[in-house]
């Protein structure tokens, strides 16, 4: 038996209103959808135990996005770009930089090139 995946997706667009029925009948996928424009107040109720979390990029702010990753680190979020075309995916998993080496590192496995 597949592992189920829980995706809490943030918004009230007709955009994420769509991504959420388009989603709901994927097998092994539980779709939790937050309407509130106040996420923060309902992210321990609505994202414990949560891997995913889905919106649109017109609708969250950056302090919204750091506030995530830090009560959250294992958290990602899928940032969803209706006008662009785009998925950007967000990790809040750090890497450890105590030097100049380890910062190349962090830079040659993550750059272009």
């Amino acid at each position: 038996m597949e592992k189920q995946i829980q995706l809490v997706l943030y918004g009230n667009s007709l955009f994420v209103n769509g991504i959420a029925r388009s989603l709901d009948a994927e097998p092994n996928l539980e779709v939790v959808q937050v309407q509130d424009e106040a996420l923060e107040a309902c992210l321990p109720d609505e994202v414990s135990g949560a891997c995913l979390l889905a919106f649109d990029i017109h609708e969250a702010s950056p302090e919204m996005m750091l506030a995530l990753f830090k009560g959250n680190p294992d958290l990602t979020l899928l940032a969803l770009d209706p006008e662009g075309d785009r998925l950007m995916v967000l990790s809040g998993q750090a890497s450890g930089a105590r030097t100049i080496g380890d910062l190349m590192e962090v830079i040659r496995r993550h750059g272009k090139g």
